[in-house]
């Protein structure tokens, strides 16, 4: 680009310079005048060849093409934002739970989260998986806590003393 601007400015200094050459060398009268206009129109066709040589067609194709990539741009950076905000959502809802965990008495159980999205397009805590070995009231402890807290059911709580094998894609694992 820096190339094109350096032409143009060449090309118009040149012909101004032609132009003051002419205009020197050429007796006084009617000459004179035409010169003068002569040098003047070469001038201003100097000053715009680069606006009768642009190509409008290219440029229109390369902010289409720009536009396109940026739109590719924004559909990336909000996937990204919705991956980090699942990720986050996840997280903190393990942690919340396994705070309440440890305060009765469960220091090792394993907590897994699912999350959705909601109609209005938020994130949201959906299931949960946990591993560990739980009595009675524990598990009632927790049970409410994750009801009255992320409105869990217990149809959407999944207890086990084992690791199970499962189908692993149906929970987003906060740890992974």
């Amino acid at each position: 680009m820096s190339e094109l601007i350096q032409t143009w400015i060449l090309g118009l200094v040149g012909a101004s310079f032609l132009g003051a050459i002419a205009l020197t060398v050429c007796p006084k009268g009617r000459v004179r005048a035409v010169v003068s206009l002569l040098a003047g129109l070469v001038t201003l066709l100097a000053l715009i060849a680069p606006v009768l040589e642009f190509d409008f067609e290219a440029y229109a194709q390369n902010i289409v093409f720009s536009e396109a990539q940026l739109d590719d741009r924004i559909e990336e950076i909000q996937r990204e934002q919705e991956r980090l905000q699942t990720l986050i959502i996840s997280e903190q809802s393990r942690t919340y739970i396994w705070d309440k965990a440890q305060s009765i008495g469960l220091p090792d159980l394993e907590i897994h989260v699912e999350t959705r999205r909601s109609a209005v397009g938020e994130i949201y805590p959906y299931r949960i998986r946990l591993i560990g070995d739980v009595d009675p009231y524990q598990r009632t402890a927790l049970e409410e806590f994750m009801e009255q807290n992320f409105g869990i059911t217990n149809e959407r709580q999944q207890w086990s003393i084992e690791h199970e094998p499962e189908d692993e894609s149906e929970y987003e694992d906060a740890e992974s």
